[in-house]
């Protein structure tokens, strides 16, 4: 498996746009008042609170995501133990859709833990006892409130961004619409926790960003293996 590891080439113009789009992301969080912006706009200060209310449609979506992810990975179990007769590329695809579907959301979750970036609704600014503090700012000592970065009440969403893989190489175009209809899916479902004040945007981009680099680690992981075997 290591010297599988060491032979695995990414595209030079995917890893740039992975790694200015981190920068892009970074920017915006430390030096714009975007994240503020689209706060302010979905904070009631008549009342007091975000405009966001619960709503059957999240918890469905998200068990849907949790479901569909079973799915697949239930389908590699199988294709590993009775391989389907598939192409290599869609097996591939396969391999990578169950395994996004298991380590995305937990990485998301994973790098959380790790993370001293306040929610909106434990801000000053919205009701709550701590100050604004930029993504590089020191948060102060005495603040203790949940942790919003990355976004993890999203996160069952985003494993999809693995599926727009069952179409390449053959339909490229198909791919990347299959990709902006699940990525819209993803933000539709963050927007809706936007609005509960529990996440920032700049924290979906973050969500977005490392299930696209873990999807795309994977991708070229077994696509090379395959290419071995």
């Amino acid at each position: 498996m290591l010297a599988k590891l060491k032979l695995v080439k990414t595209p030079r113009g995917v890893d740039s746009a992975l790694m200015l789009s981190a920068m892009l992301i970074l920017w915006i969080g430390n030096y714009s008042n975007l994240d503020l912006m689209i706060a302010d706009s979905m904070f009631d200060g008549a009342r007091g609170q975000f405009a966001g209310a619960d709503s059957a449609w999240t918890g469905s979506f998200q068990l849907g995501m949790i479901l569909l992810g079973t799915v697949v990975i239930g389908l590699a179990v199988w294709d590993t133990l009775h391989p389907l007769a598939w192409l290599a590329s869609r097996r591939s695809a396969l391999r990578v859709a169950a395994l996004s579907a298991i380590f995305v959301p937990l990485s998301i979750y994973w790098l959380s833990s790790f993370s001293d970036v306040l929610c909106p609704t434990d801000l000053l600014r919205y009701g709550g006892l701590a100050p604004y503090t930029r993504l590089l700012e020191t948060l102060p000592a005495s603040a203790s409130a949940m942790v919003c970065l990355p976004a993890t009440q999203a996160n069952t969403a985003w494993w999809m961004l693995a599926l727009p893989l069952f179409c390449l190489p053959a339909r490229p175009r198909t791919a990347l619409l299959l990709a902006g209809i699940m990525l819209l899916c993803g933000l539709a479902l963050s927007w809706q926790q936007q609005l509960h004040g529990t996440q920032f945007f700049t924290h979906t981009l973050w969500s977005v960003w490392i299930a696209s680099f873990l999807i795309y680690l994977l991708h070229h992981l077994f696509r090379t293996e395959d290419a071995l075997a």
